[in-house]
């Protein structure tokens, strides 16, 4: 889980750029759209050229990326319900294709897709408790959120790339995508728990 301490420093390093990009007319919304945008071409890059260390770093930068329209929200005044509803949605997007492309790359298709499962599951959790009873996002500090899914997965594949390591024949981005597969599913039973929980607790008899 990344700790809301961490997230503000994020925020505060971003704060300079968002100002600036909010002055240059730059919009929350055009930041949001352009994410999956970039993805979709980074990711047909990926494909195409199968170079993976270069793919890993465009998508880190890309995440980095992505902080931006929620900056520019707060530094124009301009944070909406929908706006944060639309982030999500794109960031799903961004999610599928990513994982995807490396099972397109790398051929680990079965698990790929057991991974795809589990995140796409993670969000899920949270969004229907929340239309059972009344929740707020920081109520739900779990396991594997999309940043640590992020870091996991490309580093699990950089790293089979740079460190051609085969335990028992399989490449490390396959044991990466045993451990996240694993590691993402238990994060899906907790939040069934903890959404079983609040439910049980506040929702309306």
């Amino acid at each position: 889980m990344v700790s809301p301490r961490h997230k503000r420093v994020v925020d505060r390093a971003l704060e300079p750029l968002a100002q600036w990009l909010g002055r240059a007319g730059v919009t929350p919304l055009m930041l949001t759209l352009a994410t999956p945008i970039a993805g979709s071409a980074v990711c047909l890059l990926f494909v195409k050229t199968r170079a993976v260390v270069p793919f890993c770093l465009a998508m880190t930068a890309l995440g980095l990326f992505d902080a931006l329209d929620g900056a520019v929200a707060r530094a124009t005044h301009r944070v909406s319900r929908f706006g944060a509803y639309l982030d999500a949605v794109c960031d799903r997007y961004v999610d599928a294709m990513v994982i995807c492309a490396a099972a397109a790359v790398t051929g680990h298709w079965a698990l790929s897709m057991a991974v795809l499962a589990g995140a796409m599951l993670v969000s899920y959790t949270k969004a229907r408790a929340a239309m059972e009873a009344p929740v707020t996002n920081s109520e739900w500090p779990d396991l594997m959120e999309r940043t640590e899914r992020s870091l996991l997965f490309m580093g699990g594949l950089a790293a089979s790339v740079v460190f051609p390591w085969r335990p028992l024949g399989k490449d490390l981005f396959w044991w990466t995508l045993v451990v996240l597969g694993v590691l993402i599913h238990v994060t899906v039973v907790q939040r069934i728990l903890r959404a079983r929980r609040y439910i049980l607790e506040r929702a309306p008899s």
